[in-house]
């Protein structure tokens, strides 16, 4: 392993170079010893557990670690950390990683979102002799950030996912266009490796003008999305707004259930400059002759009831209804969401509205253009040394330690 001075900072892509799922990344400068996102495989990504000394095993050498956002492939591992290293994240995505685990222990088991410190988009803090700028980004996870990580002159940005055709894109482009000279770019190349995510390649804007159209064609509309999708989710909620402000007389159900009402509390208290999901209703059983009769949207989270509605609909009245879908393509081929597509599929009532979470190809292009990085390392995606589009790119694989002179 190379060994830094006080003249060189050392970059280990500790997994990310042939997973999209999982990525780790150490940043060292001075002694100083930083890890970005430690997360969990995809389920079809076959690949041994990440163990890394002063990390997840023996004596703490580990200064921090910083998480970009709460997807489980980002932060999935975090209980697997030593428990004496600090660990930061945003407070919106400690506050959803909480409520996952109040509605199911299961998940992020591992975790304690008490230990988590604080991160707030724009605010500096130091670890060290780094200093670290969360950077408020745009993904399919809301309060996202990008980290800038600045080694005395040397700086570094940790883009963590993102993309630039969602709803913040010129905010996000607005800020990195003030942060000076990049030295090196870490940036994700999810549809570098994952080509299917290029048709995913709607805005939100346009993504929320067809889940409109849907609503008001049909009466009964079924709709399969992340729970956490919170620009989505808006977009239906102001779909859902103008619905109800049109037909004044009949405004039509936004049906959730009530763990998504803790998300959507969460996400009015701590981010409503944001979103302004305010009280839905929970299905029960005495609304059904008031939902046949008003319509509604209804958000299917795997659930056997709301399984039954979608199946008794889709057997009754096929076509007043339609399902919706709203995440990346490659979920729908196998299990239970296979099995309410194809449903669907075969009534000629299958929708398929989706962006993408993450960057196009042409997209970050663009971005690397715009911020003329001196180098570039690409992670989260399926393998980086296929892929040479991008000026300055270094190739590397996990494990390998890069060293780059700071003045």
């Amino acid at each position: 392993m190379v060994q830094s001075n006080d003249n060189h900072v050392k970059v280990i892509v500790h997994r990310g170079t042939k997973n999209i799922g999982g990525c780790c990344t150490e940043v060292e400068y001075k002694n100083t010893r930083l890890a970005i996102d430690f997360g969990s495989p995809l389920p079809e990504e076959k690949t041994s557990k990440l163990d890394i000394s002063g990390l997840t095993n023996g004596k703490s050498e580990f200064d921090a670690v910083l998480f970009t956002h709460y997807h489980g492939d980002h932060v999935g591992e975090a209980g697997k950390i030593n428990a004496d290293i600090p660990i930061y994240m945003s407070g919106f995505a400690k506050d959803i990683i909480a409520a996952y685990k109040k509605h199911n222990w299961h998940c992020f088991a591992e975790i304690d979102p008490n230990m988590v410190t604080e991160l707030k988009a724009g605010k500096e803090i130091e670890i060290g002799a780094l200093r670290v700028l969360p950077i408020l980004s745009d993904h399919s996870a809301a309060e996202s950030l990008m980290f800038l990580i600045k080694a005395g002159n040397f700086q570094i940005l940790h883009t963590g996912d993102f993309r630039l055709h969602g709803r913040y894109r010129e905010e996000l482009l607005d800020s990195v266009k003030k942060l000076g000279k990049i030295d090196l770019l870490i940036t994700e190349g999810t549809t570098l490796s994952r080509k299917e995510e290029e048709k995913d390649n709607y805005t939100e804007e346009r993504v929320e003008a067809e889940i409109k159209r849907c609503l008001y064609e049909n009466d009964y509309c079924f709709i399969i999305l992340s729970s956490t999708n919170f620009d989505r989710l808006q977009g239906i909620k102001n779909s859902v707004n103008a619905y109800r402000h049109d037909k004044k007389t009949k405004g039509k159900y936004f049906l959730i259930d009530n763990f998504q009402q803790s998300l959507f509390e969460i996400a009015d208290k701590r981010l409503p400059e944001r979103y302004k999901f305010g009280k839905e209703v929970s299905y029960r059983s005495g609304l059904d002759e008031k939902m046949k009769d008003r319509g509604f949207i209804m958000l299917i989270r795997m659930g056997k009831k709301q399984e039954d509605i979608f199946r008794k609909y889709m057997k009754e009245c096929p076509e007043r209804s339609c399902l919706i879908y709203s995440m990346w393509s490659g979920y729908m081929k196998t299990g239970k969401l296979k099995e309410l597509t194809d449903i669907a599929h075969d009534r000629n009532r299958l929708r398929i509205i989706h962006s993408s979470g993450h960057v196009t190809v042409q997209d970050l292009k663009d971005f690397v253009d715009v911020l003329a990085p001196e180098h570039v390392i690409v992670i989260h995606t399926k393998d980086t040394e296929k892929f040479d589009c991008l000026k300055k790119q270094i190739p590397i694989k996990d494990g390998e330690a890069l060293e780059f002179q700071t003045c």
